[in-house]
C-alpha cells in the first residue's frame, strides 16, 4: 500500500499553512462554495496559489466554472494561466465531462468533482482524468453505502492512472477506513484534516512523559 495523499480542502491561509507546517499534507483543493466560505473570490486565485505552493502544496486543484463547456474551457484556461501546473476541478455532469475530455486531450491533468455513483468513475476512466473525488458525507446523507461504493470507485480504477481523491469527508475515522482499503487520496477541510493529527490521549501521554522527565532531569 501507498502512503495515501493528503489535501486540505481550503481557502483559508493561515489554517491552510499551519496545517502543511506538520509535513503530512501535499496539496490544496478549492471550489466556489470554499472560496465564498473563505471570504474569497475568483480574483483571489492567483494570491491563493501563491500562498499554498510557498507552503508546500506539491499539487493545487482550482475549480473552472461555467454552465457550457465552453465557458468551463475559457475559465479553465484563465486557470492554467494563474500556474500552469495547476490540476482543473471539473463538475462531473453532462457538459463537464466533454470539457473535462478535451482538456486531458490537452494535456492537462484534470480533476472531476461531485462524483456520486460508481458508474462516474468508469467515464473518468474513460477520459483519463488523473482523480476523481466522490462526496463521501454527501453520498451518505442521500441514503448511499457511501464507503462501500467509494471502494468500488477504487475496485473500477485499480491499474489506471486515475485515482479515488475523496473529499466531503465527516470525520477522521471515515479517512482511516477507506485508507485500510486502499483509497489513495484525501482532501479534508481543517477541521476535520486537524482531528487526523491530534488527539487528546495522545496530548495527556505527553503531558505524562513531560512531567516525568522533569522529576528525572534533562540532559
Amino acid at each position: 500500500m501507498h502512503a495515501p495523499k493528503l489535501f486540505v480542502d481550503s481557502a483559508d491561509q493561515r489554517a491552510t499553512e499551519d496545517l502543511f507546517a506538520t509535513g503530512a499534507f501535499m496539496g490544496l483543493t478549492t471550489n466556489p462554495t470554499i472560496l465564498e466560505r473563505g471570504g474569497a473570490v475568483t480574483a483571489d486565485l492567483p494570491r491563493i496559489n501563491r500562498w499554498a505552493r510557498a507552503a508546500g502544496a506539491r499539487e493545487v486543484c482550482l475549480q473552472t466554472w461555467g454552465e457550457t463547456r465552453e465557458e468551463l474551457l475559457a475559465n479553465a484556461s484563465h486557470l492554467l494561466d494563474v500556474d500552469a501546473r495547476t490540476i482543473v476541478k471539473v463538475p462531473c455532469t453532462v457538459v463537464g465531462v466533454p470539457a473535462a475530455a478535451t482538456l486531458v486531450g490537452q494535456g492537462v491533468e484534470v480533476l472531476l468533482t461531485a462524483v456520486y455513483r460508481p458508474s462516474q468513475m468508469v467515464v473518468a476512466c474513460s477520459i483519463g482524468a488523473r482523480y476523481v473525488a466522490p462526496y463521501v458525507g454527501r453520498m451518505a446523507d442521500s441514503g448511499a453505502d457511501a464507503l462501500a461504493d467509494v471502494v468500488a470507485m477504487h475496485e473500477i480504477a485499480a491499474g489506471g492512472r486515475t485515482e479515488v481523491l475523496a473529499a466531503s469527508l465527516r470525520t477522521a475515522d471515515d479517512a482511516a477506513r477507506l485508507a485500510a482499503a486502499g483509497i489513495p487520496a484525501f482532501t479534508l477541510s481543517p477541521s476535520v484534516a486537524w482531528e487526523l493529527v491530534r488527539d487528546e490521549r495522545s496530548d495527556a501521554a505527553t503531558e505524562v512523559f513531560e512531567a516525568t522527565m522533569a522529576r528525572l532531569g534533562r540532559v
